[in-house]
């Protein structure tokens, strides 16, 4: 004969486990993170970086021209 008592007990304590870790993980979902110093530094520093690159980029970029061909030479 099985014991009913010991299955019911058993899946008592796994839903009980289960709602545990659904509550655990609900609350790290919704948990607010806030940036730490460092973090923010970090992330102002990258945006003066891609803005100074694309600054330089601008400055540096080479002229095109449209080249003409006169008498087998690019003029």
């Amino acid at each position: 004969m099985i014991d009913y008592n010991f299955v019911v007990m058993a899946r008592g304590e796994h839903e009980e486990r289960v709602r545990k870790i659904e509550e655990e993980l609900l609350a790290r979902q919704n948990a607010v993170v806030r940036p730490g110093r460092m973090d923010r530094m970090l992330y102002g520093l990258g945006e003066w970086l891609e803005k100074s690159g694309a600054r330089l980029k601008t400055q540096h970029a080479t002229v095109r021209t449209a080249h003409t061909y006169q008498g087998g030479h690019a003029g």
